[in-house]
């Protein structure tokens, strides 16, 4: 791919801590004490077009569409989670089964029975809390059939802000909120077997996630994914399905 002088200059901005060139744009607007979660959690309009994230595992590439967004972790289009968005909240919808099938997939079976985040969202220890009583999918082995499942009860949080430095082209503390996802909840919320932690910033979106299950009482370090790096590249998401 050719990359152009503007891409070349604004990858050079960001390796030297130089923003800039790539300033995160409001998308809504939010009453005080509040963030933008969908500012939070998408690479900057600026960079979109030409640019993606990658670090230690897969790419990630950022895809704004009316009423939803993709992270794309493929050059191919594909594997992807899409998730919707409203003036109320931004909702987990759509994630991949089998990594290079993309007519596999898992759905929130009502779509908007995961609410993720907050639009706006309050932040602190925890800030906003969203507690989901159902968590039911369908996980489709092609674009017709499907099976239907239940992550039991489920509970959303927004933490931070954190400074956090995870190298590579990232600038060192780096400004941080935290969105922890916690499923397979018993019906008190309580104890949850496994949790997800999303870690977004202003301008580059998702920079970090990391999967724990509960062990004895207490969370374990199962998976991490950082994403430092910009890249050049663009994809188009590929979702045949509908």
């Amino acid at each position: 791919m050719k990359i152009s002088r503007f891409m070349l200059l604004t990858v050079a901005a960001f390796c030297f801590g130089l923003q800039g060139l790539g300033h995160a744009q409001a998308t809504t607007s939010c009453p005080a004490g509040t963030y933008d979660m969908l500012d939070w959690m998408t690479l900057d309009n600026n960079l979109r077009p030409g640019l993606h994230m990658a670090g230690n595992a897969n790419p990630l590439y950022t895809e704004m569409m009316s009423g939803k967004f993709y992270w794309t972790k493929g050059g191919k289009g594909y594997p992807w989670d899409i998730q919707l968005v409203d003036k109320n909240f931004i909702y987990l919808w759509i994630t991949e089964y089998a990594w290079n099938s993309p007519n596999t997939y898992k759905k929130f079976t009502y779509n908007t029975n995961m609410p993720f985040a907050p639009r706006c969202a309050k932040v602190g220890s925890p800030g906003s809390t969203i507690k989901i009583p159902d968590t039911t999918y369908d996980l489709y082995t092609d674009c017709k059939h499907f099976t239907r499942h239940t992550l039991k009860k489920a509970i959303n949080e927004v933490w931070g802000p954190y400074q956090v430095s995870l190298g590579g082209m990232l600038p060192n503390n780096l400004q941080t909120l935290v969105v922890s996802y916690r499923y397979n909840c018993d019906s008190t919320y309580q104890n949850c077997s496994d949790k997800e932690d999303f870690w977004v910033a202003k301008q580059y979106g998702l920079v970090q996630w990391i999967h724990y299950s509960l062990k004895n009482g207490a969370y374990k370090f199962q998976q991490k994914t950082v994403y430092n790096t910009l890249k050049s590249g663009g994809t188009t998401p590929y979702f045949q399905c509908f």
